[in-house]
C-alpha cells in the first residue's frame, strides 16, 4: 500500500521495478502520469502500468489518497 498525503507527489516506478502490475485507489483521487498518458483516478478506480513506463503520480484535492499496488509473484527456476 502507497499513501500520498494531500498534494504529495512521487516519480518513478519504484513498487514495478522489474515487473508490471495493477494499482488500485482505495481513498481519495490520484493523478497518474504514465508514458505519454495523463489520468484521474477515483477511488474504485485502477490501472494497469508495464516497468518500463516512466511514472509520476500524486494525490489531487485537499485530501490524501491511499494506493494499492499489486504485482505479480517472480517464479523461481527449479533445478
Amino acid at each position: 500500500m502507497i499513501e500520498f498525503p494531500a498534494g504529495g507527489v512521487s516519480s518513478g516506478a519504484e513498487p514495478f521495478r522489474e515487473a508490471s502490475g495493477l494499482v488500485y485507489v482505495l481513498e481519495g483521487r490520484l493523478q497518474l502520469d504514465a508514458a505519454a498518458c495523463a489520468e484521474v483516478l477515483e477511488e474504485g478506480d485502477c490501472a494497469y502500468l508495464e516497468s518500463e513506463m516512466p511514472l509520476a503520480w500524486s494525490a489531487l484535492g485537499k485530501h490524501r489518497c491511499r494506493i494499492l499496488a499489486v504485482r505479480p509473484g517472480i517464479a523461481h527456476a527449479k533445478g
